[in-house]
Order: structure tokens, then C-alpha cells, then sequence
């Protein structure tokens, strides 16, 4: 009976726990691996999911099973079960075709429906005595013993360096027996043309890409997110520190590895060592822009360190997905929500946020000031429940990761409790980061020949053609921050912020414990501020 090597977002050879251990488990019960992959009913048809996200699944599957088949010297077997179907359903026609004598497979930091499919698996796997390993491919630990260790515990797993990639001869273990093959989906023939993959697949399953999002969307894959890694390293990211704030040049600037990180085609450990090593290469060459590329390097590391600190939010409060961690703030008024479709739409009156929703339609991607601000529109400004916008934005995020999405979306919201509120003006970032109405023009078709002016001062004097503002925004701001401070200073928000923090807020020393009794050791007796929470840290994604 094989060992079940089951892929979910982790498609990649290379630093793959489960994989290793899948081998590994092999080779001591004799046996082989068989790599399965689901398309599950319950994941496709999820609120969350949007047609960018199938497309990456199929791409990073399609690049897989074709260095799979090139890797086995003997042409036959190599490749990944392609199976569709939920989970449970899949595993057990598996189990009587062919036998499972164990399954391995990373541990998924998803949202509800990820977490209850992979509880009822281990049911499953429990009630028919097949050992279940799930293996950990983060820096995000379950359970975590104290939060207060989180640090050190994330500076330990990446100092463990990233996995090789398995040599060939390892890779001769991974098969798939004709009795599995005959279980497989109809729809896996589309992905072995990779160029093709991605919007066949998607549109197989009920998510056609748009003409836009085909033009657009980046491509994901393990080859894919190497090519981008390194071309990151040693050419784009010179410009990453104060590269990354406009929407003009983050889109070179920026890595671009947020979907590859999202999908698992590349790991955080591979992107931290290799900067890691880029930084060192640098000064040994002396490199004339050796300091500004360290600067821009050592930002985009601490950027990776939030990425895991926001899912391990998630993962130690899943109900955060559905009711904000501080319950005082589920009070927030919220009589704005007839605005989301206008404001989903790009059609809200204010130039910079409508041009950045609708390059997020096309592209999935928006790098992290206009991530913030877009929100902060849609729940400050028009007053939406942070909570309707959550999953439709969830969709149109080419590189969707549950945690980051969730956790960021309370933050900007403000529901969180234990950081600063932030409201983002968009008159004031169209100034400050589009001055020129460059990005505007490129996706507003109807400013397209407005002055730049004109729009940078459309909220006074409208543009004919283009709708004016749905509210006002300084007088809808004013509203919310009276609603929010008042909950904000009752006694009880102010104990539920204490309980917040010391569950998940950032541990930047050995004294930022301490702060809600004021007190170290008995020694200090003046309740000293909060530490400071994260400010620019990775909104949705790594930038």
C-alpha cells in the first residue's frame, strides 16, 4: 500500500516537510508515494474563493506534474493524482483501490472551510487506523505553548534553513498505480498543456478568468516563483525601500512573491535564507549600492516575520474569522453597507481608491498603503461592516492567505482593540503617492484625458462623467470616530484589549509582556504605553 503524500498549498519540491517525510516513510515500510491532489466542491464553492485562486492551483499542478514526469528516468508513474471531490469522499475511494498505509501533509492555516475539512479527515483517518502526519511549513506553530516564545521559536525554524529539493533517485519512489489512476478527474487532462491550465481549469470548475485577469494575472508556480525570487535579489528590490508605498512602482518594486508565498510554491524559509544570503553576498563584493540594498533587503525580512505573525492569529483564534476579536467593537455601527457594491465596483467617487479596486479586478494584486487605504474607505468611510467586505475581497486577491487577509482586515478596521486607528484620506494619498494621476488614468477610463488637477480635486469640484463622491469624506470620517472612540473608552473594551494583546499582540521585548499590569518582576509600578504594534507590515500579503 502506498504512502499518501496530499498536496494542498504547498505544489513544490523544494522545502517540503510532508514530502520528505512521505519519502522517508517509504522507504522504511518498502513501499511507494503516491501524491494526491483535490479539487474539493466545499473549497471551490466557498465564499472565499475566487477564479486568480483556481487559476494558481492549476498552474503551480500543471509545472509540478511535469517536472514529476521529467525527474522519472524510466518514463512511467511519475506524476500527481488528480482527484475531485471533498476530502473525506476521495480518501476512501482511494482506500479501496489501492490501500493507504499512512498520509502526509502540511499544516493548513486556512479559513472555516479548510479547518473543518481537515478535521474531518483526521476523523476519517482515525476511524480507519491510517496514521495521519501533518507536518509544519511556516513559522507558525501549533499549539503555541506561549506567546511570548513565538519569537524565538520563528528565528529557530528559519534558521533551520530550507529542505533541498529530493534528488532523482528519490523521486523514482512517486507513483501512481493503475488502480488510482482510474479514480482520477476528467478535468486533470487539462492541465497538461501548463500554458493552457489555468484558465481551462478554472473555467472547468466554475471560475472563468475575465479577459483582464488573463492579461494580468501572475503566473504561479514553483519555476515561476524561483525566476521571481531571484530576479527580486539581484535586480528589482534595490528600489523595495521607498519603492513600495505608490501604486506606480509597486509593481516593480515590490517582490512579488505574496502569491507564491499564498500558494506554496515558494516557502517564507526559502525567500528568508536566500535574502539572507543575497545581503552577505553583497557586502563581500562590495557592492556600490551595498547599503541601499541592505536597507531594502533587512525591510523586506521583517516583512516575512509579519507574515507569520499575523496567521498566527488565525490559527490560535478561528472564530476571528466571524466576530472581532475585541467583542466590544461588534457594537460599530456600520450604516453604510448599501455602498459595497459601488465601493467592489470602483465606483465610489474617489479617484485613487476606484482605480485601485479596479486594477485589483484585473490584476488580484495591490501593494500595501492602497491595500489599507481601500479598506479604510470601505469601513471608516462609507461605514460597511468590515465583515460583508471580507470574503468578496478574499476572491479578488490573486495572493489570498486566510490569516493575513482576516487579521489585517480587523486591524484596519480597528476591531482589534490594541492598535492605533488608522484613517486613510484618499485625497490626501492620490497627492501623495499619485500626484500626476498616472495610476488613476491607467485603469479609470473615464479620467482618462481629465487634467491631472482636475481629478486631484474632483471630491470639490466633480468631473463630468465620473460619479461623484458617495459621501463626504470628512464629515462620514468624523461620524465613525465619534461611534469608535465611545466604545473605545469604556472600561470593558479597555479589559478586552488587555485580553487581546496578551493572546496576539506582537512581543518586540522581554519587558512588552508586562503591559497590561505594569509591572516586571514586581518591580515597576507605573503602567508604562502599549508597545508599539506593527505599522507598514505586509496588509494581505508580503509586498
Amino acid at each position: 500500500m502506498p504512502v499518501v503524500w496530499w498536496l494542498k498549498q504547498d505544489v513544490r519540491l523544494a522545502d517540503n516537510p510532508a514530502l520528505r517525510a512521505a519519502l522517508a516513510d517509504a522507504e522504511v515500510r518498502r513501499t511507494t508515494v503516491l501524491p494526491v491532489y483535490c479539487f474539493e466542491p466545499s473549497i471551490l464553492n466557498a465564499e472565499e474563493t475566487g477564479a486568480l485562486h483556481v487559476a494558481a492551483w492549476a498552474e503551480a499542478l500543471a509545472d509540478l506534474r511535469a517536472r514529476l514526469r521529467h525527474n522519472n528516468s524510466d518514463g512511467h508513474g511519475g506524476d500527481v493524482l488528480v482527484l475531485h471531490g471533498d476530502a473525506v469522499g476521495a480518501f476512501d475511494q482511494l482506500r479501496g483501490a489501492v490501500g493507504i498505509s499512512a498520509i502526509h501533509a502540511h499544516e493548513e492555516v486556512g479559513s472555516d472551510v479548510t479547518f473543518t475539512r481537515d478535521r474531518a479527515v483526521r476523523r476519517w483517518a482515525k476511524a480507519n487506523d491510517i496514521p495521519l502526519h501533518e507536518h509544519r511549513q511556516t513559522g507558525v506553530f501549533r499549539p503555541l505553548p506561549d506567546r511570548d516564545a513565538r519569537r524565538t521559536l520563528w528565528r529557530q525554524f528559519m534558521d533551520d534553513g530550507p529542505l533541498a529539493a529530493p534528488n532523482t533517485e528519490a523521486l523514482q519512489r512517486i507513483r501512481v498505480p493503475d488502480a488510482a489512476r482510474a479514480l482520477e478527474a476528467s478535468e486533470a487532462a487539462l492541465l497538461d498543456d501548463p500554458a493552457e491550465a489555468p484558465a481551462a481549469v478554472a473555467a472547468a470548475f466554475g471560475h472563468p478568468l475575465t479577459e483582464a485577469q488573463r492579461t494580468h494575472r501572475q503566473p504561479v508556480s514553483e519555476t515561476a516563483a524561483q525566476a521571481t525570487l531571484d530576479d527580486f535579489l539581484h535586480r528589482r528590490g534595490l528600489c523595495y525601500s521607498g519603492g513600495i508605498s505608490s501604486p506606480n512602482t509597486a509593481f516593480r518594486c515590490g517582490s512579488r512573491l505574496s502569491v507564491h508565498l499564498a500558494w506554496g510554491t515558494l516557502t517564507g524559509r526559502q525567500a528568508y535564507a536566500a535574502t539572507e544570503a543575497r545581503i552577505l553576498e553583497l557586502a563581500e563584493i562590495g557592492h556600490p549600492d551595498a547599503g541601499r540594498w541592505r536597507k531594502s533587503l533587512r525591510s523586506f525580512l521583517s516583512r516575512l516575520h509579519w507574515r507569520d505573525h499575523f496567521v498566527q492569529r488565525l490559527e490560535s483564534e478561528p472564530a476571528m474569522e466571524f466576530a472581532p476579536l475585541n467583542a466590544a467593537y461588534a457594537a460599530l455601527p456600520t450604516p453604510g453597507d448599501a455602498h459595497l457594491d459601488a465601493w467592489l465596483a470602483g465606483r465610489t467617487g474617489w479617484p485613487l481608491v476606484d482605480a485601485c479596486m479596479r486594477c485589483l479586478a484585473a490584476t488580484g494584486f495591490l501593494n500595501f498603503r492602497m491595500r489599507a487605504m481601500v479598506t479604510s474607505a470601505a469601513v471608516h468611510s462609507l461605514r460597511i461592516d468590515w465583515r460583508r467586505t471580507l470574503y468578496p475581497l478574499a476572491q479578488r486577491w490573486a495572493d489570498y492567505v486566510p490569516g493575513i487577509h482576516i487579521s489585517q482586515t480587523q486591524m484596519q478596521a480597528g476591531v482589534v482593540g490594541i492598535n492605533q486607528l488608522r484613517v486613510y484620506s484618499p485625497h490626501k494619498q492620490l497627492a501623495d503617492h499619485d500626484p500626476a494621476a498616472t495610476f488613476v488614468k491607467t485603469w479609470i477610463s473615464e479620467l482618462a484625458d481629465a487634467p491631472a488637477l482636475s481629478i486631484l480635486y474632483h471630491h470639490e469640484h466633480p468631473v463630468e462623467g465620473y460619479p461623484a463622491p458617495l459621501v463626504d469624506w470628512a464629515a462620514s470620517s468624523k461620524a465613525m470616530k465619534a461611534d469608535y472612540y465611545a466604545i473605545k473608552r469604556m472600561p470593558e473594551t479597555k479589559a478586552l484589549a488587555d485580553q487581546v494583546y496578551a493572546r496576539h499582540g506582537s512581543r518586540r521585548s522581554p519587558s512588552s509582556r508586562t503591559w497590561k499590569s505594569g509591572r516586571s518582576n514586581g518591580a515597576r509600578k507605573k503602567k508604562p504605553a502599549p508597545p508599539k504594534q506593527p505599522g507598514p507590515a505586509p496588509l494581505f500579503g508580503e509586498e
